[in-house]
């Protein structure tokens, strides 16, 4: 079974560029000189624009490929970054940022109160005084995280060079108690059903939820803003 971070180019369909998005975290994050961290920062869709902005911006993710993905999109900005491999929960970098960025619902692979706990511990060693943090996260989908056992949706439709029309189909396992969801994505071309299968696991914030959540944690001092607002 494979990853979905194991091939950035696939994951790039289905996570294409997002200017408002983008405007967003540069605005918010970046500019001249801006020292920023983006924890998961995948394929660099977030990475490229603040390293262009001329932030001073280290990415970190736990997939090389995802990594190396990312350190060609900023190159073709015409910038540079950091990449480095790490896990958001633990790591030591020895500086300090004004911003760290958590982007594209990447909060949500923090499944329990401890996995954010130490995540809020770390990121508050390396925030620099009146550093913000940054993220955004959707709504959970009441009708999808209701769905049968097994029942396929179909997720989308995506145009790859090589292979064509690639259409994807996702199950959906939702456990109330840790509210964590477990979906199962199904890759497909005309040819070849089921090329590829990908479990993803993540933890569903529900609105109300979330700044308790982070006060629990003591993250007292975090920025939030949450950009995908419609429900998934």
């Amino acid at each position: 079974m494979d990853s979905l971070y194991d091939d950035a180019e696939l994951y790039d369909l289905v996570a294409p560029p997002d200017a408002a998005m983008e405007r967003f975290y540069v605005e918010a994050a970046g500019g001249p000189g801006q020292r920023v961290l983006e924890l998961a920062c995948g394929s660099g869709r977030f990475t490229a624009p603040l390293a262009a902005s001329g932030a001073l911006v280290i990415g970190g993710d736990l997939a090389e490929p995802m990594l190396a993905r990312a350190r060609a999109a900023v190159a073709e900005r015409g910038a540079s970054a950091d990449l480095v491999q790490l896990d958001m929960r633990d790591f030591v970098l020895g500086r300090h940022f004004d911003a760290i960025v958590i982007a594209a619902n990447s909060l949500m692979h923090l499944h329990s109160r401890a996995d954010f706990a130490r995540a809020c511990s770390t990121i508050r060693q390396h925030l620099a005084p009146g550093g913000r943090l940054l993220f955004d996260v959707f709504v959970p989908s009441a009708r999808l995280l209701s769905l049968p056992a097994g029942q396929r949706e179909l997720l989308g439709v995506f145009q790859h060079p090589q292979l064509g029309e690639v259409s994807i189909e996702e199950t959906i396992s939702y456990d109330p108690i840790t509210q964590v969801s477990r979906a199962d994505w199904y890759w497909s071309t005309a040819e070849r059903r089921d090329f590829r299968h990908t479990p993803l696991e993540l933890r569903q914030i529900f609105p109300q939820e979330l700044p308790l959540l982070l006060e629990a944690v003591d993250c007292g001092w975090w920025s939030g803003s949450a950009i995908s607002t419609a429900p998934r």
